[in-house]
């Protein structure tokens, strides 16, 4: 592919002998990807400036760097204002712009993510639509795995990723976009046919100064990216401000909520406890009824939202809900795992937040007669805030062990203390067994017949990490294993 081809519809200058005709074999961003005829980018970062690496690239073969000022270097270079930007639009023209030859869908939004952005590949696929799906559990299409990192991948990766599942078949792809790819333009010049909004609660404060800035960030996917369509759950204050927003913005809004004036709404819904809801709803001035095979209410405003955006991917609303019906569940959410005959309930979520693990909770709560133990830990060299939050979060529940969750750099004894700190005069119930195996341990051997057991935080992660170590650690493997030895 020639610069010209490349550079489309980006605003740039030549230096050093760079021309139109020049020949690019591919676009990196990292110099240790480099090859004989990529155009190299150099992206500057909060840790690392791309320009630096800029003679190793040049070593390594590069046809061009692609850079912000003009370097002191005898290779071809291209002038832009913003590499970041420039480096998203490269990679969609060197990539065949997939967007647009597909259906792509961006959730974003604090939780439900990953729900809804499976729910609606499941709802595509039964309507024989072939979806892939790009998120944190995986990136996929079908059976086929794609190599993971991040919840969104890096913009040139990303438009790779398209590539490929375009390529492979895809009509349609569903793709978590997180509040760090927003801020770095990961998802910059790709076409979405809809993008959601799920809600908006106290998360990575490590990386958001605070909650307008948070929100702001959440917002540029509806405000300032190509979108068709903007679906937003809308019983909640971020949600309803940002509708408000886009309306006066002259922009067309699809309402999810509890109000009957929404495009899709809930009638009402009934639990059937961690075996899922019975629902009835409406989707566009259709009446719909569905069992929802996912326990709890944030389930069911997950499948709503689901729900709408399927409908606006041309999915008749009938027959998406009546697909749900049949939906497996997500790996590490709300996971039941089996405990034979012993008459109690052994969970697995990834609830990391106070919101999330408060509904997780509530949602077990729901699901039995009995008591509810929740295991939990907080992350180290993350928001330290957040911790005596989940510890009130956490003292809902009978039982309370709180553990380690990648404690990372810090003590995992001081992460632990700042926990317990928020639970206050509810601390009684309440103790702390840093070794996450003899936490679930203990809480396993607690249960009686009837009762649950929540393992939340690290969801369908299989890893720890502590003291610049990473071990294999998988919950719901640990719990089976606790559970067999238990016999």
């Amino acid at each position: 592919m020639t610069l010209e081809e490349v550079l489309r519809d980006i605003p740039h200058s030549y230096a050093r002998g760079a021309t139109d005709i020049l020949s690019v074999t591919d676009v990196v961003y990292d110099s240790r990807r480099v090859s004989s005829g990529s155009l190299f980018v150099c992206v500057p970062g909060a840790a690392h400036d791309g320009h630096t690496f800029a003679p190793d690239a040049m070593q390594k073969g590069a046809a061009a760097l692609l850079v912000e000022r003009e370097l002191d270097l005898m290779i071809p270079q291209i002038i832009v204002q913003d590499a970041r930007d420039a480096l998203a639009l490269a990679s969609a023209n060197f990539f065949g712009n997939a967007s647009h030859r597909m259906q792509v869908v961006g959730v974003t939004g604090t939780a439900g993510k990953t729900t809804i952005t499976m729910l609606v590949e499941h709802m595509l696929r039964t309507s024989s639509k072939a979806c892939g799906i790009i998120g944190t559990v995986s990136n996929r299409i079908g059976d086929h795995v794609f190599e993971h990192k991040y919840t969104t991948p890096e913009s040139r990766d990303l438009q790779e990723l398209l590539g490929c599942m375009a390529d492979m078949g895809a009509q349609a792809v569903s793709m978590e976009v997180s509040s760090h790819a927003l801020l770095t333009h990961r998802c910059a010049h790709t076409h979405f046919a809809v993008a959601a909004f799920t809600n908006l609660s106290r998360e990575h404060m490590d990386l958001h100064p605070n909650m307008e800035h948070y929100f702001a960030t959440k917002s540029r996917l509806f405000l300032e990216e190509d979108v068709a369509s903007r679906v937003v759950w809308t019983s909640s204050t971020w949600g309803s401000r940002l509708a408000r927003m886009l309306h006066e913005a002259g922009l067309e809004v699809v309402e999810v909520s509890y109000d009957s004036c929404a495009d899709v709404h809930l009638v009402n819904c009934k639990s059937r406890g961690l075996c899922g809801s019975l629902v009835h709803a409406t989707a566009f001035g259709q009446s719909l009824r569905f069992e929802l095979p996912l326990p709890g209410t944030f389930n069911v405003e997950n499948a709503l939202i689901a729900l709408a955006i399927a409908c606006k991917l041309g999915l008749d609303p009938m027959s998406a809900a009546a697909s749900l019906e049949s939906f497996p569940g997500v790996p590490g959410r709300m996971e039941r795992i089996d405990t034979g005959d012993r008459g109690f309930w052994a969970v697995v979520d990834f609830a990391h937040t106070p919101d999330e693990l408060s509904c997780a909770i509530q949602a077990a709560k729901e699901g039995t007669t009995g008591r509810v133990a929740a295991v939990f830990g907080c992350g180290g060299d993350r928001d330290q805030g957040k911790r005596p939050m989940m510890g009130k979060a956490a003292a809902q529940a009978d039982l309370v062990v709180v553990t380690s969750d990648n404690p990372r750099s810090e003590d995992p004894a001081n992460i632990a203390a700042q926990t317990v700190a928020g639970m206050g005069s509810d601390a009684p119930h309440a103790h702390v067994q840093l070794d996450r195996r003899k936490a679930i341990r203990e809480a396993l051997a607690w249960a009686q017949p009837g009762d649950v057991v929540l393992i939340a935080g690290k969801g369908h992660e299989s890893t720890q990490t502590a003291k610049g170590e990473t071990i294999h650690f998988d919950d719901r493997k640990v719990v089976a294993e606790e559970l067999l030895a238990m016999e």
